[in-house]
Parts: C-alpha cells; structure tokens; sequence
C-alpha cells in the first residue's frame, strides 16, 4: 500500500513528466535543424541524422532497456538512465561538428531507451489492474500525442535564444526528477531473475537498428535501391535469429510467456500501426501546415493545439468503453475512428475547401481516435501480463511504438511527395490527401488485427469492479 506522502498520482506526475521529456525530445529538434545545419555546417544529405540517431538508439535499444529495468530495479534503471541522458543531451548542446551531435543525439536515444520502458512499467507497478490504471495509462499514452504536438511549438520558442537550448532545457527537469526520485519513486527488488542473453541482445538490436535504418532511409532513397533491400535482409537475418534464440535461451529477453500471450504479441502488431499513425499523421499535418499553407511554426503548432486536445479527451474518454467493450474492442474502435477521420480528411484536402471543414475538423476526429487508440493499446498490451515480465512488457510496447513511428513517418512521407517537373519533389494538397489515404490503410490494418484476436482469443469477462469503474 503506498502511504499517503508517497500518494500514486504522485509518483505518476514525476514518470509523465519523464516520458513527456523523452518523447519530447524525438520531435523537439525539427524547428531547430536549419539553425543547426548553418552553424555546424552540415550538408543536406547528412542532416536527417541528428533525427535519425536518435531514433535509432532509441528504438534498437528499448527491449534490452525492458529487460534490464526488470532484473536491476525499475527505479535503478530510471535514474541511471536520466543521468546519462542529462549528461548526452549537455553534449548535445556542447556539440561543434557534426560527427558530435550525431553521436551526442545516439546517446541520448540510448538513454531514453532504458527511461521509456522502466516509466512506464513503474506506472504498472504503481497502479493495480483495473479502472484506476486505465486512467493512469490513458493519460501516460496522451502524453506521447502532447509532447510529439508541442515539440514543434516549444522548439519554436527555444531556437529564437539559440538551438542549443532545443537540448539545454532537459537539464532543469532531469535534475529535477534526480532530486525528486529517490525520494518518490517506489524501490524494490528486481522482479525477475536470471542472466542476460548476449546473444539475443546483440541479435535484437542489430536486428532493430538494421529494421529502422531501412525504413527510414527507403523514404529517401527509394525502396527498391539495393542499400536498403541489404538493410532489410540483414534485419530478416537478425531478427531470425533472435527469434530462434529466444526459443533456446535459457534467459531470454522477451519471456517466453509473453511470446506464448496471444493478447500482447497481436496488440502490439496493432500497436505498430498505432504508432504510425501517431507520428506519421502528425508530420503530414506539420508539413500540409508549413509547406503547402506556409504558415511558420509557430502558426503551425497553433493550430495544432485544438488536435492536441482531441487526442487528449480520446485518450480520456475512450477507456471508460473498457467495461462494455474490453479494451480490445475499445483499440478496435479507436482505429476504426482514425480511419474515419483520415478518409474524411483526404476527400476534404483535394477539394481545398475551407481550412476549418477540410483540415481542422477531420484532423480532430483523427485525434480523438489516436488519443483512445494509445491507451487502449498500452493496457492490450500489458494485460494479464505478470510483475517479473512487466518491464520487458513495456520494452516491447514501447519498441513497436517507435519502430511504427519511423515507419509511418517514411511511408506517409514518400507518398505526400509529388514529382513536379517545374519544381523537383514538392509537398502539395494533393500529395497529402495521397498520404492520409495511406494513414487510414494503417488504421484499416490495425483494426484487422483486433477483429482476428477477438475470434481466435476471445477476451475475458470484465469484472463487476472493473465495470462499474470505468463509468465512474
């Protein structure tokens, strides 16, 4: 029982304020790259990798970081991977070449990758299953909508002082949470036991990164171009391997019991196209907003914000459904929801109406279904799972967040770009009608996904408690 000066909305205040940092910082930094590219002189081919680093590390490393948070210590983990992310995000700052910051930027993914998954596996353990923990995850997953919307509208502020302070300021709040955390943060001992496989670490990550690299370089080059068709077998061959050492390993990184949880490994391929949904719709709009209207973006993430506070009230609303339609069905509603909302979005686009009817509206619509299709997916996703496999639980919901993050933003990317024979490749009205028709075959595929957990793996009976919660 947590004693009243250690309440659970306490202890969840300071982990929403750390996933809303780390996330932050995935988004934060696109204001900032021209200003970084004219002091540190970076070509144009090379730039796309002060993002790409970072999601790099991020994505390659969360299963391990899962992993570690449940044989070290959740809080152990949190913290330790605060201070190298302070530490990575001081260089980021400090950085005078480019090589610098690139690396500085991997560093820091790498420090998220170990923070993301101990939060929210602390968030888990702070809450027990049911009505109240929904509440929490629902918030916890609006977080990531909130922090990728104002990443635009902060950077914005920040890179008028100077793009150094696009890093500085995650100094303040890891200080703050290094302060606050022991003291807060509930401590235990590890939940699980055993070594640690270096075999499937070495797999999964080389697997992971070769995966991401792929996609985010396919958006660029081309799909078919023979880099990325290497990347990809590689990631095939890696990822093999990794599956097959699992089934061998006598401490794998993913639990066998997960593997064998039908709920969690269909969740999270729906959970895939969650996250290509969240960030791949959410740099169309930036782009539909910047490049094809030509607002600045600080107009941009203006008008933004009214989406910010769909996906908030989704993430809010749709959990109370948990009672009547399980949460699976509630992620199958909440996609289905996208879905609408893309679709009306793409026929109002190429009709250039008004911005109110033809943007605004469908795009919160969209939102309100991807703030309930987060959260939903989170507690599929953790579901039934147990304490000692809960960390690597949310390595994995975490990872298959980001690697469908980096494929929405490449796919959604390639298909908004138009060859204009006048122009080159160009961003226009057109091109971002193509690319939500694109988003809401995503949405389409998820909801598949649920339709066929439901008939194979039926979900079980919602507890009286867990009703009644709910419409509380």
């Amino acid at each position: 029982m947590t004693s009243p000066a250690r309440s659970p909305w306490m202890i969840f205040s300071v982990l929403a304020v750390t996933q809303f940092m780390v996330v932050l910082d995935a988004s934060i930094v696109y204001v900032a790259l021209p200003s970084i590219q004219r002091d540190l002189h970076f070509s144009q081919a090379d730039l796309s990798w002060v993002m790409n680093a970072y999601i790099l590390a991020f994505g390659g490393v969360m299963m391990l970081g899962g992993r570690m948070a449940d044989l070290l210590g959740r809080r152990r983990v949190l913290l330790a991977g605060l201070v190298w992310f302070g530490l990575a995000s001081l260089a980021c700052a400090l950085a005078a070449t480019p090589w610098q910051i690139v690396a500085a930027r991997a560093a820091q993914g790498l420090g998220a990758a170990f923070v993301a998954p101990s939060a929210l596996a602390l968030v888990t353990d702070t809450f027990p299953e049911g009505p109240t923990r929904f509440k929490a995850l629902g918030i916890f997953g609006s977080i990531g909508g909130f922090a990728g919307a104002a990443g635009t509208l902060i950077g914005g502020l920040l890179t008028t002082i100077s793009w150094q302070w696009a890093f500085l300021v995650n100094i303040p709040i890891v200080l703050a949470i290094l302060v606050i955390g022991p003291r807060l943060l509930p401590s235990a001992r590890p939940a699980a036991t055993g070594g640690i496989d270096l075999v499937g670490i070495a797999s999964s990550v080389g697997g992971l990164c070769l995966l991401l690299l792929g996609i985010l370089r396919g958006g660029v080059q081309g799909w078919g171009s023979t880099p990325v068709l290497l990347e990809f077998a590689g990631a095939l061959v890696l990822l093999a391997a990794f599956v097959f050492r699992q089934a061998k390993a006598r401490a794998p990184l993913v639990p066998r019991a997960l593997v064998a949880t039908r709920g969690v490994m269909i969740g999270n391929g729906a959970n895939v196209m969650a996250g290509a949904l969240l960030f791949g719709v959410y740099l169309v709009l930036t782009l539909f907003l910047q490049t094809v209207r030509g607002y600045t973006p600080l107009q941009a993430a203006l008008w933004t914000l009214p989406i910010s506070v769909s996906l908030f009230l989704g993430s809010n609303l749709v959990p109370r459904l948990f009672g009547r339609l399980s949460p699976r069905g509630a992620l199958g509603m909440a996609l289905g929801l996208q879905a609408v909302g893309l679709v009306w979005w793409a026929l109002s686009l190429a009709s250039e109406g008004l911005l109110l009817t033809s943007f605004l509206l469908p795009a919160m619509v969209w939102g309100f279904g991807c703030g309930g299709a987060l959260v939903a997916a989170f507690v599929v996703c953790t579901s039934g799972v147990r304490g000692q496999e809960m960390g690597a639980a949310s390595g994995l919901v975490s990872t298959t967040l980001q690697v469908g993050g980096a494929l929405g933003v490449a796919v959604l990317t390639t298909l908004s770009e138009v060859d204009d024979s006048a122009n080159g490749v160009v961003s226009t009205a057109h091109g971002q009608s193509i690319a939500l028709w694109g988003a809401s075959a995503f949405a389409v595929v998820g909801v598949v996904l649920m339709l066929w957990l439901r008939r194979a793996d039926p979900a079980p009976a919602v507890t009286p408690a867990v009703r009644a919660g709910t419409r509380s």
